[in-house]
């Protein structure tokens, strides 16, 4: 597991420390950092200019991983040398999935790792073992009451979709456009545990995006069984980031991290203190 992570000159990340928890959720306001922390958590073999901080190239950005373990490793950009290069030390999925994608029609076959936008959430499904696949569906189908069942269906020789079935017709099917969004979401956070090779880290963008409020609990709850290891068999760490104030009442505040911005040089500043996240959780709940 990841235990902290450094920042210098990543973004708008000018030096900040990280501790991150077997589920770590991330607020603060609009443009407070918090997607520049998700996409340096990821190992990447470089970056652009928008990457250093004000877009100064003659500095060096570096990202530094410590493990429980007590191993480190630490990435510095631009790469000059084999020193610096990334290696690849943890499996990370950086997901944030959007319901467009998790709708198209996708190319057939079996995909074991979901896609960062969900495009490929047929194949994932499609590659899972009948155990897991009937796990997913009776837990989609208890979270979502109006379907019954769900499989893939081919559209086309180089094509194939989702389709979902009525619970009270057994031979009425919806294509995923005629499915909500909370169906399809739902899914695609159902499959990951089940991913082969499994990630050590998941990073998502605003899970509550599209997703009906009274749920949260529900989205949460397995998150949580993804850090345990209890779905799936592996732990897997998670990181989120988020802007709704429902998300604060499933996790502790230890697991609460608070972003702001310097009002000096708009540099990132990171709080775990319990008084930093009462207050948030109060202007969260007054929004």
């Amino acid at each position: 597991m990841i235990h902290t992570v450094r920042f210098e000159n990543f973004r708008c990340l000018r030096e900040v420390e990280l501790t991150l928890e077997p589920l770590t959720v991330l607020v603060g306001p609009q443009a407070s950092g918090k997607t520049a922390v998700l996409d340096g958590l990821d190992l990447q073999p470089g970056c652009n200019v928008t990457d250093f901080w004000r877009q100064d190239e003659s500095l060096r950005a570096t990202v530094e991983w410590r493990y429980d373990n007590g191993r480190r490793t630490r990435t510095q950009y631009p790469l000059m040398s084999m020193d610096s290069t990334p290696m690849q030390t943890h499996a990370l999925q950086a997901l944030a999935l959007d319901v467009v994608a998790l709708r198209e029609d996708t190319s057939p076959g079996r995909s074991t790792v979901l896609n960062r936008t969900g495009d490929n959430l047929s194949g994932v499904f499609a590659a899972l073992a009948p155990g897991p696949r009937q796990r997913v569906v009776e837990e989609l189908c208890r979270l979502v009451p109006t379907v019954a069942a769900v499989e893939v269906q081919a559209t086309s020789p180089r094509t194939q979709r989702l389709r979902f079935r009525d619970r009270w017709r057994e031979d009425l099917w919806f294509a995923p456009d005629k499915v909500g969004d909370t169906a399809l979401l739902l899914l695609g956070y159902l499959v990951l545990p089940y991913q082969k090779p499994p990630p050590d880290i998941i990073t998502l963008d605003m899970p509550e995006r599209g997703l009906a409020p009274w749920l949260l609990g529900d989205l949460m709850a397995l998150l949580r069984r993804l850090t345990t290891g209890e779905q799936g068999g592996n732990p897997i760490q998670v990181v989120l980031a988020t802007s709704a104030p429902e998300v604060l009442e499933y996790v502790a505040p230890t697991e609460v991290r608070v972003l702001s911005r310097s009002p000096e040089d708009g540099a990132v500043r990171v709080s775990a203190s319990p008084a930093d996240v009462a207050d948030w959780r109060q202007r969260l709940a007054m929004t």
